[in-house]
């Protein structure tokens, strides 16, 4: 397959599979986006391109960097520079317990990384990932990478704007109707900004978006602390134990009054605690 060897499989991804593969004594990550049920092909390939575009454009050291895109048969593949690292929701699965000042390490460096990917040099290259997630995380040592970006998409409005878009489908339900929604990668954390308030957030092309998903990230992240499930239907506000100032934090980062910049809450967060 192009010369790449498949060594195993690495996990899931959105819309594909994700596989370590060899080529030439180099590790990379290879995306199969596959096509999807009741999915016309159309569809997945505009989907493949676009996500290619993306990944062409984006330039951060902690986002695994564009190797190859090609397509065989009905399979199309994303290649990319290989992480040696863990996602967050492999730790949190397996016990790891972040304590406070970790997490705000990890959203500090997430919240850099969406800096630069909202306010590129080329406002043309804006991008928002959409879906900021424990397993769309990686820690390598101490270093956070963000992977996946098959629901995100340019701020920019008319570019690509005949590829579909799932989170539109996905979030269709009328408000009123949706039971209350579990977190991705975690128990749920209920009392939460309600269910239809968190689809609208998901769905948005907009920064607004991505501080909405790095709000959740934080709360995921003190999911192994709680240790009695019945907890989960208290406001995790009363349940998690953070201070009182990060608190506020998160709460702002999860409310549409709160932030209107990855810029404005990188400055919050590091003003409220210097040593981040």
């Amino acid at each position: 397959m192009r010369g790449y060897t498949i060594e195993e499989p690495l996990g899931g991804g959105s819309y594909g599979v994700v596989l370590r593969a060899v080529r030439e004594g180099y590790n990379y990550a290879i995306k199969a986006v596959i096509n999807e049920d009741n999915e016309a092909p159309e569809n997945t390939r505009l989907r493949f391109r676009l996500e290619a575009e993306i990944l062409k454009r984006v330039n951060h050291r902690q986002i695994p960097g564009f190797v190859d895109a090609f397509s065989l048969a009905d399979v199309h593949y994303l290649v990319q520079e290989y992480i040696e690292g863990l996602p967050l929701s492999h730790l949190i699965y397996t016990g790891r317990r972040f304590n406070e000042a970790e997490i705000k390490e990890v959203i500090r460096q997430l919240l850099a990384i969406l800096n630069v990917l909202h306010n590129p040099p080329c406002q043309h290259d804006a991008v928002v990932h959409r879906d900021l997630r424990l397993s769309n995380l990686m820690l390598s040592g101490n270093k956070l990478y963000l992977i996946d970006f098959g629901l995100a998409r340019f701020i920019d409005s008319q570019q690509f704007s005949l590829c579909p878009d799932p989170l539109q489908t996905k979030f269709r339900s009328a408000p009123g109707k949706e039971k209350s929604m579990a977190l991705s990668g975690s128990p749920p954390l209920r009392h939460m900004p309600g269910p239809y308030t968190y689809q609208l957030l998901r769905r948005e092309i907009s920064p607004r978006s991505d501080l909405f998903g790095a709000g959740v990230v934080a709360v995921d992240l003190f999911t192994n602390w709680v240790e009695d499930e019945a907890l989960f239907k208290e406001s995790w506000e009363e349940v998690l134990p953070l201070s009182e100032p990060f608190k506020i934090f998160i709460k702002k980062l999860l409310s549409r009054e709160g932030f209107t910049s990855s810029t404005e809450a990188l400055a919050y967060l590091c003003s409220q605690d210097p040593e981040v």
